[in-house]
């Protein structure tokens, strides 16, 4: 019989993995897998688990929050061989779950997507030594796509982000300490410059906000969508930025866009976040793209269409 090792947060969301664990597990079982369960205890407790048990298992399932996605994504990819690796989102925002089309409120439609037979391929990020399941961030805007309520979002759309992100660095002083002077080099485009945010992703979702890089990103053709907003200094800059921001029209002299494999960043020390989470500070950062290196299951989109 085949093994899964299901691994799950109590504290994500509103615990509703815990009231249906029976049932979930009930779900893996009827799909021919002999199943360990093991409640997280602390962070990075999943990590731990699964490079310790990893190898071990036919298929690593997850319950939690983009944190989760993140422990599992930097095990998976260390371990000896690869593992199809499936994913109930329970958290706040849950990003991943947005661009791979995936049931937020709605765990055992999930668990059954988790032990499907449909398994796609998707790309992964590396940022020096950790890996990124959708994005690697910097800037002001970092915090305010996640703090942008929920309900604002789904009625303004853009416009409620960038309210917010004009809030976060109005006054000459933020703005100053919102600017961090870099150079980014892909090895075909060189950017230069003072910049507020830059988000190097591979997802169409960034803190719940859709198509927030761009729309017609594919996420496993290894490549990685880089958004950076240079430092506005005008009344036209600030225009430029608000028209290419609300349009996501990434050709406005108010935004930078670059896709790209690599990406080496030399910059004053910046703070990082790693999908959502503490990515640390630093001067020089080499951020990769892994093609295809995650297996991932996923929704058939021909019986989603067909149902």
């Amino acid at each position: 019989m085949k093994k899964l090792l299901f691994i799950f947060n109590p504290q994500s969301g509103s615990g509703e993995i815990c009231k249906r664990l029976a049932e979930v597990v009930d779900i893996f079982i009827k799909a021919n897998y002999d199943v360990v369960v093991y409640s997280t205890q602390a962070p990075g407790d999943g990590k731990k688990k699964i490079l310790a048990e990893g190898k071990d298992f036919d298929r690593i399932v997850v319950a939690g929050g983009d944190g989760t996605l993140n422990e599992l994504v930097n095990a998976v990819m260390l371990l000896p061989k690869k593992v199809t690796v499936g994913y109930i989102p329970t958290g706040t925002v849950n990003d991943f779950a947005t661009a791979h089309n995936l049931p937020k409120n709605n765990v055992i439609a999930a668990a059954k997507i988790a032990v499907s037979d449909y398994v796609v391929d998707v790309d992964v990020g590396k940022f020096e030594n950790t890996y990124f399941s959708y994005v690697a961030a910097f800037g002001v805007a970092t915090n305010v796509a996640y703090d942008t309520d929920q309900k604002a979002k789904k009625r303004w759309k853009f416009l409620a982000y960038f309210v917010n992100v004009v809030r976060s660095i109005v006054g000459p002083k933020k703005l100053k300490r919102a600017c961090r002077k870099m150079t980014v080099d892909t090895g075909e485009t060189v950017l230069k410059g003072e910049f507020i945010f830059g988000a190097i992703s591979n997802s169409r979702s960034i803190g719940g906000v859709k198509n927030f890089t761009d729309k017609e990103a594919v996420l496993n053709d290894g490549l990685l969508e880089g958004l950076f907003i240079p430092r506005p200094k005008t009344l036209k800059d600030w225009d430029q930025l608000k028209k290419g921001f609300l349009s996501r029209d990434f050709a406005s002299s108010g935004l930078a866009f670059v896709r790209a494999k690599k990406f080496e960043i030399r910059c004053e020390p910046t703070a990082w976040t790693l999908d959502g989470e503490n990515g640390g500070s630093h001067e020089h950062i080499v951020i990769t793209a892994y093609k295809q290196s995650l297996s991932v299951a996923l929704s058939d989109p021909d019986k989603t269409e067909n149902a």
